[in-house]
């Protein structure tokens, strides 16, 4: 390509997006392919654009345009149920071809990330995604680069993929005598309902018992009798003499992961097995904190079948303040 003055472009294919910024952002001026004609020259220039790329026969075999080594490696970084989307000027976007949970191996991420000129930017590692979610973007700093320097990026393969959720079926179980006895209206039911409905799981049971032990036992009990793969158990976890959840799921026999978690809001969640059957146990706290808590944290890993380990959740202590937080309140933690 070569660089040329608008008012010489005329005529000339036009090598290169160009584009306007406004209040509203970045628009598309003129496509890349576009003849520039004499109406365009007063319209780039009003738009701050005197010189332009345009299409040349002297471009080097060796050199590779934004374009091209957005989506080339793109395909390289792209690993399990993703697929790659050229987008303009110099970027490619990765989504996932499925509902599932987005793993990215972020230390060589890093290391990819340091070549300064070819960027991968993603969604958290560990977040639940569903299908034709955008989760990376290859961004290209330079115009162009050497073919021998893009080929030295496509070692780093697969760095970005999403794991399928194993699991598909959910049991919920509300406590609170005050809902069981009809004083108070259940609220958790449409929120838990909400999230597996956006990854396609289907609630196979659901019960509203008490602040019981036994009961809570026996509803957990039924709830994975009923072919429940992962339980959700509400409300009761703090430390009110009422509050019975967190005991009821140790006389269970489950083995407990984690009770009480570096975030919040919802600090009291418990995370616990019962014979390979994980069971999350959220406080009250998800009901304000409806639109992202614990279990949007944790029940997309569950549900993939990644356990978290206690040493990853106490590692999410940096990050754990989520940005909905709102401190000074009355409600359950």
């Amino acid at each position: 390509m070569r660089l040329v003055r608008v008012e010489d472009a005329v005529g000339q294919i036009l090598g290169y997006d160009t584009t306007y910024v406004g209040r509203d952002g970045a628009a598309l001026l003129l496509p890349k392919g576009h003849v520039i004609t004499n109406d365009d020259v007063e319209r780039l220039k009003d738009s701050g654009v005197y010189f332009v790329w345009i299409e040349g026969n002297e471009e080097s075999s060796n050199l590779m345009y934004e374009w091209e080594i957005a989506e080339v490696v793109a395909n390289a970084l792209a690993g399990e149920n993703t697929y790659v989307k050229p987008a303009r000027q110099g970027s490619a976007w990765i989504l996932s071809s499925i509902n599932g949970v987005l793993k990215i191996n972020v230390d060589r991420l890093r290391e990819f990330n340091l070549n300064g000129n070819v960027f991968l930017i993603t969604k958290t590692s560990m977040t639940g995604v569903v299908k034709d979610e955008l989760i990376g973007i290859v961004d290209v700093v330079p115009l162009g680069m050497r073919r021998e320097d893009v080929n030295e990026l496509l070692k780093y393969r697969d760095l970005i993929s999403v794991v399928p959720f194993s699991r598909r079926r959910i049991g919920i179980v509300i406590t609170g005598t005050e809902i069981y006895q009809g004083r108070k209206k259940d609220l958790y039911h449409p929120v838990i309902k909400a999230k597996a409905d956006r990854y396609g799981w289907e609630i196979v049971y659901s019960t509203v018992v008490p602040d019981d032990e036994e009961k809570i036992i026996t509803a957990i009990r039924e709830a994975i009798n009923n072919g429940a793969e992962t339980v959700v158990v509400t409300g009761g976890m703090s430390v009110d003499p009422t509050d019975k959840t967190p005991i009821a799921i140790r006389n269970l026999g489950a083995k407990v992961i984690a009770y009480g978690i570096p975030i919040k809001p919802t600090t009291m969640t418990m995370i616990a097995l019962l014979n390979g059957t994980p069971i999350l146990a959220i406080s009250a706290g998800g009901i304000y904190y409806s639109d992202y808590n614990a279990i949007d944290i944790f029940l997309p890993r569950l549900m993939a079948n990644l356990i978290p380990s206690r040493e990853e959740i106490a590692a999410m202590g940096h990050g754990g303040l989520l940005m909905n937080y709102r401190p000074g309140n009355s409600h359950p933690h």
